[in-house]
């Protein structure tokens, strides 16, 4: 949260205007929002490419797909990019 104002809301008060909340989290400022005084979920602004990278670094099915490709890489289970795309080449001749 580099620099920019923080504030911190309850969930009744996010509950009670969430447009509002939204809005400041739009035009760059951070929002924590705190259940029983406990900060629990943080609105800010995101751009299309930074939710891709959120995406990419937390979907339980991206990882396990990233982790097969790692167990398959270490065990030999791979075919060289060349080899690929020469096959490729010759399906589309």
């Amino acid at each position: 949260m580099g620099g920019e104002e923080v504030r911190f809301v309850s969930v009744r008060e996010l509950k009670a205007n969430p447009s509002a909340f939204l809005r400041l989290a739009a035009k760059g400022e951070t929002v924590v929002v705190a259940v029983r005084g406990k900060p629990t979920a943080v609105l800010r602004a995101i751009t299309e490419e930074e939710l891709e990278d959120y995406i990419l670094e937390n979907s339980p099915r991206i990882k396990r797909m990233v982790a097969e490709g790692e167990r398959d890489r270490r065990a030999g289970r791979v075919t060289p990019l060349e080899r690929y795309i020469a096959r490729l080449r010759a399906r589309v001749a």
